[in-house]
C-alpha cells in the first residue's frame, strides 16, 4: 500500500512540475502555455492560404509586337488586363472522344488482334499502326495549339 502512495505521489509531483513549470526560469511561462501557444501558432499555419493571383497586361507595340507582361504598358498604351489566380487552370482541355468499353475475353497474349504482340520488332501493319498513332498524337497537338493560340488573341 505504501509502494503504491509512494508511485502515486511521484507522479502527481511530476505533473504538478510540468503544469507549473519549476523549469521555466527564462521566459516566466509556464511550459504549458508555451505548449498552447505553439499547438496555436501551427494552427494558424495550417489554415489554407489565399490562392495567388497575378496581373497580366497585354499590348501591341508600334512595330505590332504583342507584350505579355506582369508590368503595366507605358503611358498612353492601350492594353488588357487579365487576373489568373495560381488554383486555377488558364484553359480547359479539350475533351477527348472515348469509344466504348468492350468486353474482354481470356486470351493468350498475342492471339487476339486487337492485342499488339508483346515485342513488336517488324511487323508492317503495327509499323503503320504506329505511325497513325502519331499523325493523330500531332493532330490533337495542333488543335490543342489552335485553341491556345485563340485564347491569347482575346
Amino acid at each position: 500500500m505504501f509502494l503504491r502512495l509512494l508511485i502515486i505521489f511521484i507522479i502527481v509531483a511530476i505533473a504538478g512540475a510540468v503544469f507549473y513549470g519549476l523549469n521555466s526560469k527564462d521566459s516566466g511561462d509556464t511550459p504549458l502555455l508555451r505548449g498552447l501557444a505553439k499547438v496555436q501558432s501551427l494552427a494558424k499555419e495550417a489554415e489554407p492560404e489565399k490562392p495567388a493571383e497575378t496581373l497580366v497586361y497585354k499590348w501591341q507595340d508600334k512595330n505590332g509586337e504583342w507584350h505579355f507582361s506582369n508590368q503595366p504598358p507605358p503611358e498612353g498604351v492601350a492594353s488588357n488586363v487579365t487576373t489568373y489566380r495560381s488554383d486555377v487552370n488558364v484553359m480547359q482541355a479539350p475533351k477527348a472522344d472515348q469509344p466504348p468499353p468492350q468486353e474482354k475475353t481470356t486470351t493468350a497474349p498475342g492471339s487476339d488482334p486487337a492485342d499488339p504482340p508483346l515485342i513488336p520488332l517488324a511487323d508492317p501493319g503495327r509499323v503503320k499502326q504506329l505511325i497513325d498513332d502519331a499523325k493523330n498524337v500531332q493532330n490533337l497537338m495542333d488543335d490543342r495549339k489552335r485553341q491556345i493560340d485563340q485564347q491569347i488573341e482575346r
